[in-house]
């Protein structure tokens, strides 16, 4: 029998783009609660990254954290891996 407290069921938010594969990236919350307004803010940065002089040199994903932290949500980022023949993913923990 496995023990199911190692077992986290959440929601995602997955940033790509079709045109720039390197945006490939997962954000997960720390808490679902926060999902809407997280998915509001990450929607409103990916949108301002492609027009606000001040997000033209930072990278979309610092640009999206920095969104999500000046608005107190916590998560954790990944991000998809150059060499998808290992299937590892990059992890980066986010406050």
């Amino acid at each position: 029998m496995s023990n199911s407290s190692n077992l986290r069921i959440t929601k995602c938010i997955n940033v790509f783009s079709d045109m720039n594969t390197w945006i490939d990236f997962v954000i997960i919350l720390c808490n679902d609660k926060n999902f809407t307004k997280a998915e509001e803010i990450v929607r409103k940065a990916y949108d301002d990254w492609w027009t606000l002089p001040d997000a033209e040199f930072e990278p979309i994903a610092d640009w999206i954290c920095r969104c999500l932290d000046n608005n107190d949500i916590e998560f954790e980022i990944y991000f998809k891996d150059e060499e998808e023949n290992d299937g590892n993913e990059k992890n980066t923990d986010r406050n």
